[in-house]
Parts: C-alpha cells; structure tokens; sequence
C-alpha cells in the first residue's frame, strides 16, 4: 500500500474515531429518539432542555389520561387544572434520569443510525395545589355531605312518647382526601379514592327503647321582670326551643352555649339588656341568663352534677339567692353531666310569663334536698345570716341599701342508697339590683 494510501486511511480513521467521540460525548446525557414524557417529546433533548420544556408546558395538554376521583363507588373525571395539579419538572427529569443512561453505546449507535430506536414513553411528575384542590372538593362535598341525626325522643304531659330513628352521616374528609391524591400521585397514579368521614350519632334508638327517659325527675319555673321587654321574651322562647327536647346520654356533659348557638342577629336572636361589667347594655341573646338559671336549677334538683356555673355580679330577685346562673359567649358556661346510667331528656316551656325546664330519665332513688342560702358581708368574716330570720332581713336590707358586696352559700345534700353526700355551692355579689339601681347604657331598640 502507498505511504499517500496509508495517510489517507490514517486520517480518515481518525477522523471517524473524532466523529464517535463527539457523537458519543453529544448523545451522553440525552434522551434518546423517540422519546417522550407522555406527550411531550423530548428526543435528543439534553435534561437542561427537557426541563424548560417542561416548565413551558401546558398540563392538560401534555398528560396522557386525566385525573379520576373514586367517590362513594362513582367515578368522577378531571382535567389537571381543574384540580389545581401541575407538572413538577425537577421531579420528572429526576424520575427519568435511566432513560438518559444507555451503557451500550454501539447498539445504540446502530438504532440511530437505522431509525430503529423503539418508541418509550415516559411518565410526568405531577403535584398539586392544595387550596384549589380543597375548593374543588368543598364544592364536592356541598352535594354529599350529610349530617348525622341523633335519635328523639318526644313525651307529652300524659306520659305517652314516640321514639325516632337515627341516621348515620358522611362527610368529605378534604385534608385526607388531599394527602391521598399526593401519594397517588408521587407514585404515578391517576386514580385517587376521596378520603370519607363516617358521621356517628350521639343518641341512637336502642338506648332509648331499654330505658326510655319517661319518668319526671325534677323541674323548675322562673317568672319573668316586670320590666322584660318584648325582645327579652323573644330571645328566651327561641333559646329554650333550642334546648328543648334535648336528649342527654349517660357520661355527657351538656354545655349551654353549644347548644344555643352563636348570639347574633343571623341565628335568629334579637338585642336585649345584658348585664356586662355592672352595666345593663343591650345584647344579641340578651334574656339567655334566665335559660341558665332555670336550667341549673331544674339540673341541682334533679341531682347532676355541675361541671361549671358561674353567678351573675349582680342579684336579681326573679331567682332564688345563691342558685342563679349567667353566660356569656367565649367566658362563661352552664355544664352539668348525666350522671346517671341512663339517658335524660331536657323539656323546655316558655310562654309570655314564665319559663319552666322538666328533666326526665329512669328512677335514680336520689333524694335531692338544698339549704336556705347563707349569707356573709365583707368585713364580718365567719359571720353567716340565714336570710330567713328577721334580724337577718334588716341587716340585710340595710347592707344592700347601702351597695355592701356578699357572698351567699347553700348546701345541697344528695341521699341515695342511705349515702348522703354534701356540696357547698358559693356565690358572690356586689349588689341587689332592679332596674332602678343599675345603671343602663343605653336603652332596648324597639
């Protein structure tokens, strides 16, 4: 062979070693042809282009199937915008980084070379927004939730009652449904299960047919002022039907205000006087005082025990002294729990005049008796006054003329099974008030 021939191969022998090599180093880290990540095609694409191609791209357009929520056995189909998911490129040319690595650079050469490389479709990263996905939800929820529904028991004054049925509830559990659809979809999945809450009722019907809360176990009536007004009235007739009829299991604590419900003009409740740092001011809900302390009392009589109570700064004579209750949103509440082993039922009447609470429940045996109320001033330490002597009344009439604060005790002795139990119940006042002595900070809107 020539010198010129030998060159010659020599050069073009180097010259193809230059090609493979730039070829080679060039096709590293690249996809390879007829590559795609779902619809979008990335072939011959270095990681650095796919990612801002993939930053650019729209989701919808690229996904090859939408996203399906299974809900309750139906299946419902959405694009990925509409759930706020949008494709995550870091994690998606992090989850592809195989497909850039091919360790058999000449059969790879050769699937170029002869347009034969298979086609190899790869998945999208995606994730989701969460708030647009929990509004989405919510508005899901809004055709699907229910509530549960406590079983009623309703009695009449001849002692007849009627027993209804409760209904098991269901509610979209949107932050579970969320971290749901995270996982399913960090694990490529495009079908997701809605997270569901099982609603459980508080009272069910075969509690209420073993021990129907059908016998009378103590009841109390408070009259109304003579200066109550028509919103007053009103705000009590709607407060006692929230409570009226109220059935409550053996171990609960019923809490006053939960039940109520917010004072506010949207709930139903109108501005009546409150008595709020000494001062009479109008109120939503003004006149909820004298639910409590009707209530409280009907509860001491029937043997409860009281969780929380709280009496008012000031004495009003409509109540018995040393067993009135106040409330007050976010502050103060009236608790009592059932310590029976049985249900109880809460009756509730109002009229124009007076307002009557009636407890129901099983026998208990208890035997429920409370004191005169005590009374001492300040100033006059271990010096108590039963209010029903007559030098008692004229000193206290006398101290409270003059605005002399005091406090108030009863007991209440509990006997049941020859067992009696003691409980000192404190109160304490600043005053005896009446319209007259108080002072108004402004008057009642018609």
């Amino acid at each position: 062979m020539p010198d010129w021939a030998k060159y010659t191969f020599a050069a073009l022998f180097g010259l193809l070693l230059c090609v493979l090599a730039w070829d080679f180093i060039y096709w590293t880290g690249r996809y390879p042809p007829n590559c795609f990540i779902e619809k979008i095609d990335v072939s011959g694409l270095s990681k650095y282009d796919a990612l801002k191609k993939l930053k650019n791209a729209d989701v919808d357009s690229s996904v090859l199937e939408n996203i399906e929520l299974k809900l309750n056995g139906r299946s419902l189909v959405f694009k990925p915008s509409e759930l706020g998911i949008y494709i995550a490129p870091k994690r998606t040319i992090s989850n592809s980084n195989s497909s850039t690595y091919r360790p058999n650079y000449a059969v790879d050469l050769i699937r170029r070379a002869t347009n034969s490389y298979p086609k190899r479709v790869l998945l999208l990263g995606l994730e989701v927004e969460p708030d647009i996905f929990k509004t989405i939800l919510s508005g899901i929820a809004n055709d699907f939730d229910s509530p549960a529904v406590d079983s009623k028991f309703a009695i009449n004054e001849g002692g007849t009652y009627r027993i209804f049925p409760e209904r098991i509830g269901r509610r979209i559990d949107l932050s579970g449904s969320l971290s749901k659809l995270q996982k399913d979809l960090a694990l490529n999945n495009r079908v997701s299960d809605i997270a569901v809450e099982v609603l459980r009722p508080r009272v069910y019907s075969k509690e209420l047919y073993r021990y129907p809360p059908k016998y009378l176990l103590s009841e109390f009536t408070t009259y109304f002022g003579s200066h109550d007004s028509p919103n007053r009235v009103h705000n009590i007739k709607l407060a006692s039907s929230r409570t009226n009829n109220y059935v409550l299991t053996s171990g609960e604590v019923f809490s006053l205000l939960s039940v109520l419900g917010d004072f506010t003009g949207d709930s139903g409740y109108k501005e009546a006087f409150v008595l709020y740092n000494g001062e009479l001011e109008p109120q939503f809900g003004g006149g909820s005082c004298q639910i409590a302390s009707t209530l409280y009392n009907a509860a001491l009589i029937a043997g409860l025990e009281i969780v929380e109570r709280h009496n008012h700064g000031i004495y009003f004579t409509i109540y018995p002294l040393g067993r009135d209750a106040s409330i007050y949103s976010g502050s103060r509440d009236l608790r009592f729990m059932n310590n029976t082993a049985h249900p109880m039922l809460i009756k509730a009447y109002a009229t124009d005049r007076k307002l009557t609470y009636k407890i129901y429940g099983t026998p208990t045996n208890k035997k429920v008796q409370i004191s005169r109320p005590m009374i001492f001033f300040e100033g006059e330490k271990f010096v108590a006054y039963d209010v029903m002597t007559d030098e008692a009344k004229t000193k206290i009439n006398k101290a409270l003329l003059n605005g002399q604060s005091y406090y108030t005790y009863i007991k209440v002795y509990t006997n049941r099974a020859g067992y009696t139990s003691e409980k000192t119940l404190w109160s304490h006042y600043k005053m005896t008030g009446d319209r007259e002595n108080v002072k108004i900070v402004r008057p009642e809107p018609e």
